[in-house]
């Protein structure tokens, strides 16, 4: 399984970011073969990035990211500016070749989808603002009832919460089911394991 590199900006949310690192980063306990992937905090210029809730990170700068690592962009309030930020999102375009796999949790797949590098592809978000992120590129195959969304190489998630979900289910593509249950074990979450099932489509 490749490093993680996951995408900061102002205003992200906290367990969009930390729910799946803390997923991919435990994967060592159970894995003891030294190729348990990284977890890599980068964003566009690198320094501190400030989350939500006074959550500041150092980061690195995207284009000192090694090629053919797992990228992933979380949600936040912070997408509601970057969707409309054509800068950056020239610049994450042309990185985007680069990574081997995208993963997105909430609205980070708003981020992605306004670079139009996904158009004609399945994604999800979170539901309480799916309206707005379907809005921001009709031309992404949004899917309102998913908890996750696999389209090859791209894999969304829901809000916040789900991208855990998320995390485990890439995992187990790579360690397999069982290793994915002890690990959800391991870090004492209940894994929703079925990506069709999401309890909150309905907002």
């Amino acid at each position: 399984m490749k490093d993680i590199a996951i995408l900061l900006f102002d205003g992200f949310e906290p367990l969009d970011v930390y729910g799946p690192a803390e997923v991919f980063g435990c994967i060592e306990r159970l894995d003891t073969s030294g190729k348990a992937p990284h977890v890599i905090y980068c964003s566009l210029e690198g320094g501190i990035v400030h989350g939500s809730f006074n959550t500041d990170v150092q980061t690195i700068a995207l284009s000192a990211v090694q090629d053919g690592v797992t990228m992933l962009i979380p949600g936040g309030p912070g997408t509601r500016v970057l969707v409309k930020d054509q800068e950056f999102l020239r610049t994450l375009r042309q990185q985007l070749p680069r990574f081997s796999q995208l993963l997105t949790v909430c609205t980070g797949s708003a981020v992605l989808a306004a670079t139009g590098a996904i158009d004609g592809r399945r994604a999800t978000s979170n539901k309480r603002s799916f309206t707005w992120v379907t809005s921001v590129r009709e031309e992404v195959h949004w899917i309102g009832h998913a908890r996750w969304v696999i389209d090859g190489d791209l894999v969304s998630s829901s809000g916040v919460s789900a991208g855990i979900d998320m995390a485990l289910d890439v995992t187990a593509r790579s360690y397999g089911r069982a290793f994915a249950q002890s690990l959800s074990t391991v870090i004492e979450y209940v894994w929703n394991d079925k990506s069709e099932e999401d309890p909150f489509a309905a907002v």
